[in-house]
């Protein structure tokens, strides 16, 4: 357990806040469950992009648990080695805050899976200081580690930019489903900029790289694989004095690519049941190759892309004064 120091509501005189992990502090599947930390999640996220309760207990407390893992489909033998870690933030013993890692030991990359603070308590910089304190405990945990990738959905920026002109012509009036969606992709990219996050961009145009996620239900027909990709634009944040230099955004971009969508996605859904997925194994790795091929040709840089601090269209949105979580 570690308490969050500075943290507001301590400081404005409410309840002291901790930071609980899975494997550490949280052993077993009842304290899990019993932390509320479940029923945020689902309070948070809507289905579509939850991952199943009992697969994330199963995942953080007893299949990826650093150890190597090993399997044989079409008659090579593959191995993968992950640690998935489950960070709580909690208020009088209750979660109000959570983040979802899970690290890499091939490459040494830690992926963010998801990272949710309950509304009531997002004041005051909460969410920024529990991130923080996150990185740091797994800068702790795996010592090894190179940085942190995630995955953010694109947004339009001619129809973002065209909604805010709209609002601001109109005086401020209710904002459509789609429209707060294009908002709040907008935002999250603005929060995680904050953090330090970088955009894997084209070094050209200076716009994210585009990236696909394959389908993430194998039990589906294989004729409903592909209506069900995703697609995803990738952030990069370094650790602190690890990363060298020398390392070229391409051959990151690569290994980042590589990492989210075959050591953590395939190998792990393949492993399930190397035997019957033989033909999902072939088809997340043809896409993957697929995104790599598109891209092989593309100068990649590191950069930001709209969520700055002073980006106009950010201060546009900020001078329009709307209520709108992310």
């Amino acid at each position: 357990m570690r308490i969050l120091n500075d943290a507001p509501g301590e400081a404005a005189g409410g309840p002291a806040l901790d930071i609980v992990v899975t494997r550490h502090d949280v052993v077993d599947d009842s304290t899990f469950r019993d932390s509320g930390v479940l029923d945020l999640y689902e309070e948070l996220f809507p289905a579509s992009e939850r991952d199943d309760s009992d697969d994330i207990v199963r995942w953080v407390l007893s299949d990826d648990i650093g150890e190597r893992r090993s399997f044989v489909v079409g008659g090579r033998r593959m191995s993968y080695r992950l640690d998935s870690r489950f960070f709580i933030l909690r208020a009088v013993q209750r979660a109000i805050g959570f983040g979802f890692f899970t690290y890499d030991h091939a490459s040494r990359l830690i992926f963010c899976n998801h990272v949710g603070v309950h509304r009531a308590w997002r004041g005051g910089g909460l969410a920024r200081t529990f991130y923080r304190e996150m990185v740091d405990m797994l800068g702790e945990l795996f010592p090894r580690n190179i940085g942190v990738v995630l995955e953010v959905e694109p947004f339009d920026r001619d129809r973002l930019e065209s909604i805010i002109t709209d609002l601001e012509r109109s005086g401020g009036r209710l904002l459509e489903a789609h429209e707060q969606a294009t908002i709040r992709k907008f935002l999250r990219v603005g929060w995680y900029h904050k953090l330090g996050y970088s955009f894997f961009c084209d070094a050209r145009t200076r716009q994210p790289l585009p990236c696909r996620s394959p389908c993430l239900d194998p039990s589906l027909p294989s004729s409903a694989w592909a209506g069900v990709e995703e697609d995803y634009w990738l952030m990069w944040h370094a650790r602190n004095g690890v990363l060298r230099p020398a390392m070229k955004a391409g051959r990151l971009w690569q290994k980042t690519v590589t990492t989210i969508y075959i050591e953590i996605l395939a190998k792990s859904l393949i492993e399930e049941d190397p035997r019957g997925r033989q033909a999902y194994w072939d088809y997340a790795t043809a896409l993957v190759t697929r995104t790599l091929q598109q891209t092989a040709a593309t100068e990649v840089c590191l950069a930001s892309y709209l969520g700055h601090d002073d980006s106009p269209l950010l201060s546009r949105w900020r001078r329009l004064a709307i209520d709108l979580p992310i």
